[in-house]
């Protein structure tokens, strides 16, 4: 059993987002060099502007860069209404932020603040607003937006592994599942039980702490395809996600189980068999058909000949009822996809 335990593959997740940086770093120095090229005022803003429009998925980037475009016209009417009549000053230009950064709050565009209000500042150095200051304003957050979103869609993104991701999470899924029956077919003596439950409930955490990371990225890398995309892996992730919960809620009662009995070996040759034949392609079906077969023999067993192989008894037909429902998760689940569109999902 401490084997099979220490047997489960941890996955590993990878962070840094190296093409990012090398969007933003050659992105700003570009914005700034057309810029100076223009010969535009303030031409470091829009190497600020690319720095913030560029984000992980491409159909973010697009989504903020139009948000900015909306919230710079709003900004401009503020600006004015306030900084025009009171003057150009520090305090004006307070005033100005108050009702532009809670306007932009309440429309949920707070991601946009940064860049316009330090287009705000222009006209605060300068003194006013007038036409060809404006103009320059809206260049910079052209030239520095357009650069963003173009090298967001030029530069090729890295691809995230997520087939290595899902096949990472069926095979930790297959070796619990081998963990599951070792322990239905001999329960743990309690001085060891202890130590056993603490290694599970690590490999629990690790496999559920990166379900959430993978799905992280299957919405991400669905995000940088545009309308082509879909959310089938962000779907599949979640669908793995419920049946870790119920495993978990199997290896607990598992945990309460004292004796070993007849009907014990014939469940656990069936969440062997579940784990042999454990796959995204599996839709559950023939799972199922065994699983009847052993409701029945559970349902037809003798009556238990005393307490505690009738609390064991109660406690594995728990477990077969949760396992049964491990497996309606995947075939509602799979019911739905056509076999030829897996490859492409995943592609």
């Amino acid at each position: 059993m401490d084997k099979e335990v220490r047997n489960i593959k941890k996955p590993v997740f990878q962070n840094l987002n190296l093409l990012i940086i090398l969007e933003i770093a050659l992105g700003a120095t570009l914005s700034i060099l057309l810029s100076d090229l223009l010969g535009l005022r303030f031409a470091t803003t829009a190497g600020i502007t690319t720095l913030l429009t560029i984000q992980n998925s491409r159909d973010l980037t697009i989504k903020t860069t139009l948000q900015r475009y909306a919230a710079f016209i709003l900004m401009l009417v503020l600006a004015y209404a306030v900084m025009q009549p009171l003057g150009f000053t520090a305090l004006s230009f307070g005033l100005f932020l108050l009702f532009y950064v809670a306007l932009c709050l309440l429309l949920n565009v707070q991601a946009v603040i940064a860049s316009n209000a330090v287009l705000a500042t222009h006209f605060l150095s300068l003194g006013h607003m007038q036409p060809d200051l404006i103009w320059n304003a809206f260049l910079l957050l052209t030239i520095g937006a357009g650069v963003g979103v173009a090298l967001n869609l030029v530069i090729p993104h890295q691809r995230k592994p997520l087939a290595h991701y899902r096949d990472q999470v069926e095979q930790a899924l297959r070796d619990i599942l081998v963990v599951l029956a070792g322990r239905i077919q001999a329960p743990v003596a309690a001085e060891s039980q202890s130590l056993e439950n603490t290694r599970v409930q690590e490999v629990f955490l690790g496999l559920s702490d990166q379900l959430v990371r993978y799905q992280a990225a299957a919405q991400e890398e669905g995000g940088n395809r545009f309308a082509g995309s879909t959310n089938y892996p962000v779907r599949y992730f979640q669908m793995r996600t419920q049946q870790v919960v119920l495993l978990l809620r199997i290896w607990d009662n598992l945990l309460r189980v004292k004796g070993s009995h007849d009907l014990h070996q014939r469940l656990s040759d069936f969440f062997l068999t579940t784990s042999r034949t454990f796959s995204e392609r599996n839709n559950a079906l023939a799972l199922l058909r065994l699983h009847e077969g052993l409701q029945v023999q559970y349902q037809a067993a003798p009556l238990p000949a005393t307490r505690q192989e009738f609390e064991d008894r109660a406690l594995m037909y728990t477990v077969l009822m949760d396992i049964k429902s491990f497996l309606e998760i995947k075939r509602d689940f799979i019911s739905g996809v056509k076999p030829e569109d897996l490859r492409r999902f995943w592609s």
